[in-house]
């Protein structure tokens, strides 16, 4: 072989050398955008999901919804239920100025309507102790599950008007006080 052939055969080499090393490098990109677009298309895959459910949750509601709206609000059991719901399903807080007004604006029927349906057909008598009711329910749970609150923002977070209120009612209600009824119950 001649010098000349050598050159050649020596270029075809380096070309070779070259287009191998830029083959693999084309094979490290192709394998980077295949583990890339697997990753999106799992994103995608879970985004459609989340979607789908998304979508099944507000068909629930709506159907919640159009129940809660077309509900007999003559029968009273499902006055009463109607008024539980939107109260305690919904979290609906319940400061100290809440009160029959609120309710029945909340499930749009007369006041009186409201306080007559309490009167008669639950053990509460008025909604004001119905309210009182939920309120203390509100601070026990508080009391159990959130040992670092302190007792002025449970009384405030559970819709009392002071502390002292709230410190009656639990003792009315378990005969302890907050500090005690708390250390109680976390000794479980």
């Amino acid at each position: 072989m001649n010098s000349e052939e050598q050159k050649e055969l020596e270029q075809l080499r380096e070309e070779v050398a070259n287009l191998r090393e830029n083959n693999k490098r084309l094979i490290d990109g192709s394998e980077k955008l295949i583990a890339r677009n697997m990753m999106l298309a799992e994103q995608l895959d879970f985004y459609y999901e989340v979607r789908r459910r998304v979508e099944i949750l507000k068909e629930i509601v709506r159907r919640h919804k159009e129940y809660m709206a077309h509900a007999d609000l003559r029968n009273d059991e499902e006055l009463l239920a109607v008024i539980e719901t939107r109260i305690e399903e919904e979290h609906i807080a319940l400061p100290p100025e809440f009160g029959i007004k609120e309710v029945a604006e909340l499930v749009g029927v007369t006041q009186t309507r409201v306080a007559e349906l309490y009167k008669s057909k639950t053990i509460f008598h008025t909604v004001d102790k119905y309210l009182d009711f939920l309120r203390l329910m509100r601070a026990l749970r508080m009391l159990k599950e959130n040992s670092g609150y302190n007792i002025e923002v449970i009384a405030q977070d559970s819709g009392f008007n002071s502390v002292r209120t709230l410190q009656r009612k639990i003792h009315e209600a378990v005969g302890l006080t907050p500090r005690q009824y708390r250390d109680i119950v976390n000794l479980e």
